[in-house]
């Protein structure tokens, strides 16, 4: 749809560049500072619109070339900032890991101690007293 707006626009213009071509055929003197020539009033006002249209291409290609190359290297720095992420990520994992691992074993081995704690006391519990004890 923006594409056939375009070409509507487009031939539309070329339209009023066509009947002002016709209506302007009259010879006009130009002053180039070093000669003066006389040409037809069109050639001059195509000749402007031509080196305006050049000099709008030349600046929005400056400007294009220029953004290619900000989002050339913001593409570069978001890589660069991915990589550091999943560096920092897996060595907070690996840390996490190990602390993990220490808490396991830490646990392991209550656990042991609470095992052979209540052997002990299931021990005293069930031999009866010796008069030693008493």
């Amino acid at each position: 749809m923006k594409n056939q707006w375009r070409l509507v626009v487009g031939i539309i213009l070329v339209l009023i560049v066509a009947l002002f071509a016709i209506l302007n055929v009259s010879e006009v003197p130009v002053n180039f500072g070093f000669t003066k020539v006389e040409w037809p009033l069109i050639m001059v006002i195509l000749g402007s619109l031509f080196v305006g249209a050049i000099a709008a291409v030349l600046v929005s290609t400056g400007s294009s070339i220029q953004l290619k190359k900000q989002v050339k290297q913001q593409g570069k720095e978001l890589t660069t900032f991915d990589q550091k992420v999943a560096e920092r990520t897996e060595s907070l994992k690996a840390e996490y890991e190990n602390k993990l691992a220490e808490k396991e074993i830490a646990l392991a081995e209550n656990k042991k101690k609470i095992d052979s704690l209540e052997q002990e006391l299931v021990t005293k519990l069930t031999t009866p007293p010796t008069e030693n004890t008493l």
